[in-house]
């Protein structure tokens, strides 16, 4: 894991945009591939799957958000 105050290797950049890229194209691949070792290679990609599925959860909310609003526009007032 890397400190707060430290700049992130260029190492652990690779790992981590790996899994994140792993995460929103092959994201079964990915699972067989932190399943399959364990180093701070993987465990720094586990984070870069964690990031985009925070990132999709996050834009789901918002869509769901954005239709319930357009619902309570459209509903006419009695």
């Amino acid at each position: 894991m890397i400190e707060d105050d430290e700049d992130p290797s260029d190492e652990y950049i690779k790992a981590y945009n790996e899994g994140y890229q792993m995460a929103r194209h092959e994201p079964e691949l990915l699972d067989e591939v932190l399943k399959s070792q364990d180093s701070q290679y993987i465990r720094t990609m586990s984070l870069g799957k964690e990031q985009f599925e925070h990132e999709k959860l996050m834009t789901e909310m918002k869509s769901i958000r954005d239709k319930q609003k357009m619902n309570i526009k459209r509903k006419p007032k009695f």
